[in-house]
C-alpha cells in the first residue's frame, strides 16, 4: 500500500510539472515546442494525449458552467444549447484523427508523417480548447455578444503563428495560406457534424 501511494503521488507531482511547463511552452513557443517534442526534448513536457483530455476536459466543464440554458421557443434552439453545453468538445476529440489527416495532407513531406502531425495538432487543439475557458467566460456577462466571433479570431491567430513556427523551412505565404485552408475545412467539418448531431437529437 505505500508503494502503490507513494507512486501515485509521484504521477501527480510529475503531472503537475508537465503539464504546466507544456501550457507555458505551448503560450509562448507554439511551433517550436512541438519540433523540440518530436525532436526527442521530452522528459519535461506533459505527453501529449494525458494533456489533450486533461485541457479537453476543462474546457468542457467550463462549456457546461458558462453556457447558460435559455427560454428558446424552438426545438431546434434547445436542442443547439444542449449541444453546445454536453457535446461540443467531445466532437472535436472524435474529430482530432481528420484535422491531423488535413494538416498532414496539405503539409505532406518525406520528413513529415502523420504520427508527427498528430502530435503537432493534439498539443495545438489541446491549447485552443484553454484558450477558449476565458473567451467563453464573456457568457457570464449580460447581454454578451456571440462567443464565435471571439473563437475564429483566437484560434486562426494560434494555429497559424503555430505552423509558421513549425513549418518555418517553407515560405511564409505558403504556410499561411495552407494553415487557413486547414481551418477552413476543419471548421467546415466540425459544423456539419455539429449539425448532424443536433438534428438527431431533435428527432
Amino acid at each position: 500500500m505505500g508503494s502503490l501511494l507513494h507512486e501515485v503521488a509521484h504521477i501527480f507531482t510529475h503531472f503537475e510539472k508537465g503539464f504546466l511547463y507544456s501550457l507555458k511552452q505551448l503560450a509562448v513557443r507554439p511551433g517550436s515546442m512541438q519540433k523540440d517534442f518530436l525532436a526527442g526534448h521530452r522528459s519535461k513536457h506533459q505527453k501529449p494525449f494525458s494533456m489533450f483530455f486533461v485541457c479537453a476536459t476543462l474546457a468542457g466543464l467550463t462549456l457546461y458552467w458558462t453556457t447558460k440554458p435559455t427560454v428558446q421557443t424552438t426545438p431546434l434552439g434547445e436542442a443547439t444549447e444542449e449541444f453546445s453545453r454536453h457535446y461540443y468538445v467531445i466532437l472535436q476529440t472524435v474529430l482530432l484523427p481528420f484535422y491531423t489527416l488535413v494538416t498532414w495532407l496539405l503539409f505532406q513531406s518525406k520528413s513529415f508523417n502523420y504520427a508527427e502531425a498528430l502530435i503537432l495538432f493534439v498539443y495545438s487543439l489541446a491549447f485552443e480548447l484553454i484558450l477558449m475557458i476565458p473567451v467563453n467566460l464573456i457568457n457570464l456577462i449580460p447581454h454578451h455578444f456571440e462567443t464565435t466571433f471571439a473563437e475564429i479570431p483566437v484560434m486562426t491567430a494560434y494555429i497559424t503563428y503555430t505552423n509558421l513556427k513549425f513549418f518555418n523551412a517553407q515560405p511564409r505565404w505558403l504556410v499561411i495560406t495552407k494553415s487557413l485552408l486547414i481551418l477552413l475545412i476543419c471548421f467546415a467539418a466540425s459544423n456539419f457534424m455539429a449539425n448532424q448531431v443536433i438534428h438527431r437529437m431533435i428527432k
